[in-house]
């Protein structure tokens, strides 16, 4: 009989490990299946021990040892692999076992019994005893792709295989379409769109080649066991879709780094626009350049900035939507048969209304978010993007009682409406997630809009995804509203917007603002990326934000009395470390309060042991995100 020491693949689970016993022989590194509460759960095998050695504390256990489950004899991870998520749970202040789930396809975990172990190489090479240091790329996407494909042929000639990694399942299609030439046999593509039959497959087909490989993946693939991994390529780097939304709060990035070390492995960070910690970085040599940093983006577009402000001046002051430039450009765009993309930052027909009266904000009922006006067939209605609340627009301000409702800012369908009036010949297409709702959705409208010429499609952020092909013009309707978003990251949001709009138009570029004065338009219409960093860095300096700082974000969920209590025993627990509490910026969501709590390390001060220690000691209702995305 031996008790076996597994970590339990799965969030939510606080325990670091879990003891079970069984008659079966089994060796560290193998997955298992063990009951957990009320859920069988795979786990991970970390050591065995016979039972006999342990008689005294079986003996005195406050609990009963379960008997395990399924076992599974091979190994499906690395040992490296396991290291580094070993490193990743101490940073991020969660447990091995959330960290495996979180970089882990959830399919091939179910699966894993079916994975040919027998067909992986039997010899494995040698890794490097060196980490080479991470490299930065900051260049067009041309220039990047083409520093990609002589990297992966470099690696194959010394026989390491090439992990290149994607924030997003487009992304990753829109790569493989740019990289395999040449290779496409040994060539292999990850991703959730996969049913589970296809990434099986995929899977054992890669761990079974002999031969290099390269395989384009997003974050939860990381994992597959190849012996050989000599580069790890982390694209589109500045993207927020690697900072993952649930616990442990994984940021895939960091991750790779982890990996990268633990395997010897090249590491290269790569974008149009690196993140301001990354440039920074490289800037004070923690990273190497991979080739002179590009701070200067190059466009064959004109570009052009509005300031709409000038409708204020006329004789005759007017609120303008569409500037007489902007017009022009969709009568040339038609005439010419050519494609327009126009950006409009916020969904609905206005991002927030508010109290002619009182100045009081209409908000949702159940989550407190400003809510958004929206038009539908039988009428306008109020919708929040946060809860999914919808509710009629004819209603009074809660606080006093007056119909005079009025609503601020520009949304997409208010861009959309006065622009089919304005050009009813004109075809226009809206890509929003009001208006599209499946991934599928979204790739059959852009098909029919690159086959309508003299189209026009009128997007979010979310449509950048799928222009896989250039436009000869583009336009940026309204973008003024991201500026009053109170992030500290927001400015390298918008400056990245702009960038890749920029970077897929040929021939004009315009820019409509209210907010002139911003030095971000400038910097993006002449693709000014020194400047723009320059300015950037500056004010995280001042205000003491990464990368000068280590932030960790601590938020509790619940009843306002409740949290209010609980959050003045983290103040106690915390209290050398001087934590700054404040509410979220939607401070309610489905009638649950929302407060958090701000700690500010030096660079160099984490991983506090005591500090990591005390927060793995929290409830667990209480989470803890490290490196934060966001503040709010």
């Amino acid at each position: 009989m031996n008790i076996v020491h597994v970590i339990p693949i799965a969030r939510g689970i606080n325990k670091e490990t879990l003891s079970y016993f069984t008659a079966s022989e089994v060796q560290p590194g193998a997955v298992v299946k063990v009951p957990v509460r009320n859920r069988t759960l795979p786990a991970l095998v970390v050591s065995v021990e016979p039972a006999e050695d342990m008689k005294s504390e079986l003996k005195n256990s406050p609990f009963m040892i379960k008997k395990i489950g399924k076992l599974k004899m091979l190994p499906v991870f690395l040992p490296a692999f396991i290291e580094a998520a070993k490193d990743a749970a101490e940073y991020f202040a969660g447990s091995t076992g959330s960290v495996l789930a979180s970089i882990t396809s959830k399919s091939i975990l179910e699966q894993s019994d079916k994975i040919d172990h027998a067909e992986m190489p039997i010899t494995e090479q040698k890794a490097p005893e060196t980490t080479p240091e991470p490299h930065a790329l900051q260049a067009d996407e041309e220039e990047r792709v083409a520093h990609y494909k002589s990297l992966i042929r470099e690696q194959f000639a010394r026989k390491r295989s090439v992990f290149f990694c994607l924030p997003t399942i487009q992304d990753a299609k829109k790569m493989y379409e740019q990289l395999p030439k040449g290779i496409e046999e040994y060539t292999h593509v990850l991703n959730a769109s996969l049913n589970k039959k296809e990434l099986l497959a995929t899977w054992n087909k890669i761990i079974g080649e002999t031969h290099p490989v390269l395989i384009i993946m997003t974050g939860a693939f990381l994992g597959i066991p190849r012996h050989d991994i000599g580069l790890i390529i982390v694209e589109r780097e500045s993207s927020t879709s690697y900072k993952l939304q649930v616990r442990p709060y994984l940021d895939i990035r960091t991750f790779a780094e982890f990996f990268a070390k633990r395997v010897h492995a090249k590491l290269i960070f790569g974008d149009l626009l690196l993140r301001t910690e990354t440039l920074w970085r490289t800037k004070n040599g923690e990273m190497a350049e991979l080739s002179p940093l590009k701070f200067r983006s190059m466009s064959t577009a004109k570009d052009t900035l509005i300031d709409m402000k000038k409708y204020k001046l006329l004789e005759k002051p007017e609120f303008r939507i569409v500037s007489d430039e902007l017009e022009a450009l969709i009568k040339k765009n038609k005439e010419s048969s050519e494609h327009m993309f126009i950006l409009a930052a916020r969904r609905g027909l206005s991002p927030m209304t508010v109290c002619g009266d009182c100045a009081t904000t209409v908000i949702c009922s159940r989550c407190s978010a400003p809510i958004i006006l929206h038009h539908g067939a039988e009428g306008n209605y109020f919708l929040c993007h946060r809860c999914g609340e919808r509710r009629s627009a004819e209603e009074r301000c809660r606080i006093c009682g007056s119909w005079k409702l009025t609503t601020l800012g520009i949304g997409i369908e208010l861009i959309q409406d006065i622009l089919t009036g304005m050009f009813p010949e004109v075809k226009f297409f809206r890509m929003d997630k009001d208006n599209v709702a499946t991934h599928k959705q979204a790739l059959s409208m852009a098909a029919d809009f690159y086959n309508s010429p003299g189209s026009v499609l009128i997007g979010t952020e979310m449509a950048l995804l799928y222009l896989e092909k250039p436009v000869a013009n583009s336009g940026v309707a309204a973008i003024d509203s991201l500026f009053s978003i109170p992030d500290f990251r927001i400015n390298e949001r918008i400056m990245n917007i702009l960038l890749k709009i920029r970077s897929i138009t040929q021939r004009t570029f315009l820019v409509q603002t209210r907010s002139r004065d911003q030095h971000i338009f400038d910097y993006a219409i002449k693709g000014n990326l020194m400047d723009f960093y320059r300015e950037e860095i500056e004010e995280r300096k001042k205000l003491n934000y990464p990368p000068f700082s280590t932030l960790i974000k601590i938020t509790i969920r619940g009843q306002k009395s409740q949290i209010l209590q609980d959050m003045k025993a983290v103040e106690a627990l915390l209290k050398e470390h001087e934590p700054l509490v404040f509410p979220a910026f939607i401070d309610t969501v489905n009638k649950k309060s929302i407060l958090h709590a701000l700690i500010k390390l030096k660079r160099d001060e984490w991983i506090s042991k005591p500090l990591l220690a005390k927060l793995r000691s929290l409830p667990p209702h209480v989470s803890v995100n490290v490196d934060p995305e966001s503040l709010l």
